[in-house]
């Protein structure tokens, strides 16, 4: 049976626990996704972790008010924590800015030697790569961690872990377009009839991964946003869903996610969205240890949590989302119908931008956003 070793230092104080196992063929068999998740206890391989994690008392994470049903979703997550691994340990969740700025200050804390302010980052892949390049990043064996081993869901050997996975697309009123007049592509945005009905965001979400070479390349990205320049009414944030919802607009264009989509439509607002068919883009989400992180085995801890599908089923109530490389995921269950029906699907995960130049895709973004605000 696989082992993980605890290493004390004097005064009995844990500095480090090495999760020194080799993963498994397969991953555990998930709990049924349907009604109250089965009671779980945390496997004995994990109990030197659990011990380390006890001692230091505290896991603290910064990230947008939004994801994980904010403040009132964390304390559901933190009360599942604590339970499934028999202790007490602090969830220290603060709200605050965007991922960009919070993987730059750790990359900064990394490069002057400072204990990180957060212990888990929660990053796309883009910006994860920033963080791995800088070397901000533990690489961390997770054959210890039952829900993590043996998954899709560990990316750049043992870097990351995938927890949440967006989709790109486009929404619309359902009221106002429905049937025939929906558009299935970005291409259909181009139509004389949507002229000055389409709302986009000025930050221009998944252009970037739109200019990879394997989608469609800088110069057709370059092209195609100056057209859709001419066809939009204005420009507004992925969060004005009651611009929509009035009539000011009837389509938005590329949106960020679908999650809030979904939640919009569950309350009855006339929301719905499709998956592009010409650019079918998947955007995850992961969970990094900083190296200099204060509690890296509460960290490790959490992120094993996190996948559980206890966890997911709580993170799709929150954000209608949860992580396509997941046990279970209800994510993969939908994007493997779109596949069925056609879609081609490009998975915008850490080894898409290991293969594709990051730095020529953010500055064709940059391009973009340029010509959608007209500058």
């Amino acid at each position: 049976m696989p082992k993980c070793r605890a290493i004390a230092a004097l005064g009995g104080v844990w500095l480090l626990v090495a999760a020194a196992c080799a993963p498994t063929a397969s991953s555990p068999p998930a709990p049924p996704s349907s009604g109250q998740p089965p009671a779980q206890s945390a496997p004995d391989q994990l109990q030197p972790l659990i011990d380390a994690a006890r001692q230091e008392g505290r896991v603290s994470m910064v990230w947008g008010s939004g994801i994980f049903g904010g403040a009132a979703g964390m304390r559901r997550l933190a009360d599942g924590f604590n339970k499934l691994y028999g202790f007490n340990v602090e969830v220290a969740f603060t709200p605050g800015p965007p991922s960009t700025e919070v993987a730059a200050k750790t990359v900064l804390e990394h490069q002057a030697g400072r204990v990180t302010s957060v212990d888990v980052v929660l990053a796309p892949a883009d910006q994860t790569i920033s963080m791995l390049r800088a070397g901000a990043l533990d690489t961390i064996d997770w054959g210890c961690a039952p829900n993590v081993r043996g998954t899709k869901s560990i990316a750049a050997g043992g870097v990351a872990v995938e927890v949440e996975t967006l989709l790109s697309g486009i929404t619309f009123n359902s009221n106002r377009v429905a049937g025939d007049a929906i558009p299935r592509s970005l291409q259909d945005l181009l139509k004389p009839e949507y002229r000055g009905r389409i709302a986009a965001p000025p930050y221009a979400p998944s252009f970037s991964e739109l200019a990879a070479p394997e989608v469609w390349g800088k110069q057709r990205t370059l092209d195609y946003a100056t057209r859709l320049s001419e066809q939009i009414g204005g420009l507004i944030r992925c969060n004005e869903d009651e611009r929509l919802i009035s009539g000011e607009f009837d389509i938005l264009a590329p949106m960020c996610s679908h999650g809030r989509v979904l939640l919009k439509k569950a309350e009855g607002q006339p929301l719905d969205f499709v998956v592009a068919s010409d650019s079918g883009i998947t955007l995850p989400f992961y969970m990094s240890v900083p190296k200099n992180a204060a509690h890296p085995n509460a960290a490790k801890l959490w992120i094993n949590y996190i996948v559980s599908r206890e966890a997911q089923d709580l993170i799709y109530e929150f954000d209608a989302m949860d992580a396509e490389m997941a046990a279970g995921s209800k994510t993969a269950a939908f994007l493997t119908s779109m596949e069925a029906a056609g879609t081609k699907i490009h998975r915008a995960g850490m080894d898409f931008y290991q293969r594709n130049d990051a730095e020529d895709m953010n500055a064709t973004l940059v391009e973009v956003q340029r010509i959608l605000q007209k500058q």
